[in-house]
């Protein structure tokens, strides 16, 4: 999606009953001091993301600057206090655990600086603590996740029962919780027959993905029909784990996420069934046109979600479209 594009829908999905608290004043975009609090720019995703968030704020006049704390919660919670103390416009922050970060949130709140959360929301129950929320409904990411994998189990022949097992993300993570409970309420309700026998954290690293893969394929044996991996560059790991113990991966259902490069080739080669499309690029800019509206005084949706289509062998050029290649 093209900035323009972006801006329209954006711009569209404003509402009349605005998100800004009573009496908070919000500065113009321009010229404006925000803080991005991220997690990580080591994978692919990560760095996207962050990329197209430099753009779209550079475009509206911002002055960024940007922390980093690799899925550190300590760390995070004490670059929140940094940032507060700095006393910018405004605050974009990407969790690094979703409970760790409510004191955070609290404190935020209590120095009056508009707050928009990317990509990883907190329970919802904790809302009144952010003004704007953008990024997956990974609810929603893990219900397609779910949908892929019946619709693979049909595809392939494999019959309505059989064992199936999760890699996950970093643990405490939104998309690590969210995603898995919304793969495994899709089962529960549309094909009880497939059953979740296991999960492991591969905590969104290909390596340990491979690890995790390796110990849940001997502790299940060859009953395993599918694999959902959270994330497309853990499913490498799956796919690498299912060769090393005979297992040909073209004769699993394997379901990703993030429409990443590796689930793209992972799709074209046979080797992985489907991803779930989900586009960093657009979740960097919902996040930076977030703020920017915000500064300027217009009235945003509380929730902006990104989509979550379905990604087989059949539409996989839509994942290179959302992702810019």
């Amino acid at each position: 999606m093209n900035f323009a594009k972006l801006t329209k829908l954006l711009l569209a999905t404003a509402v009349a009953g605005g998100l800004m608290a009573p009496g908070m004043a919000f500065a113009a975009a321009k010229s404006s001091k925000v803080i991005l609090l991220t997690v990580t720019e080591e994978c692919e995703y990560c760095a996207l993301h962050q990329r197209a968030f430099k753009e779209v704020a550079a475009a509206a006049g911002i002055d960024l600057e940007v922390k980093i704390n690799n899925y550190d919660a300590a760390e995070q919670a004490s670059q929140v206090d940094q940032a507060i103390a700095q006393k910018p416009d405004a605050i974009v922050l990407w969790p690094a655990d979703a409970s760790a970060i409510v004191p955070s949130l609290r404190k935020i709140k209590q120095a009056g600086i508009p707050l928009v959360i990317t990509n990883s929301r907190p329970d919802e129950k904790y809302s009144q603590f952010w003004d704007v929320f953008t990024g997956p409904s990974d609810i929603g990411n893990g219900e397609s996740a779910g949908e892929a994998m019946i619709k693979g189990f049909a595809d392939k022949k494999l019959g309505s029962e059989g064992k199936v097992f999760i890699v996950e993300g970093v643990p405490g993570t939104p998309p690590q919780i969210q995603r898995s409970q919304g793969f495994e309420d899709v089962l529960g309700k549309k094909a009880s027959g497939i059953q979740v026998a296991g999960k492991q954290n591969g905590n969104w690293d290909q390596t340990k993905a491979t690890d995790a893969a390796a110990a849940l394929f001997t502790q299940l044996g060859s009953g395993v029909k599918g694999v959902y991996a959270q994330a497309d560059n853990m499913m490498s790991g799956v796919i690498v784990a299912a060769k090393r113990a005979g297992i040909d991966p073209a004769s699993l259902v394997l379901v990703g996420s993030n429409c990443s490069i590796e689930g793209v080739n992972q799709i074209n080669d046979g080797t992985q069934y489907a991803t779930v499309l989900q586009s960093p690029i657009d979740d960097g800019k919902y996040a930076a046109q977030a703020v920017a509206d915000l500064l300027d005084g217009k009235k945003v949706e509380k929730q902006i979600f990104l989509p979550h289509e379905i990604i087989t062998k059949a539409n996989v050029a839509d994942c290179n479209a959302a992702l810019g290649r």
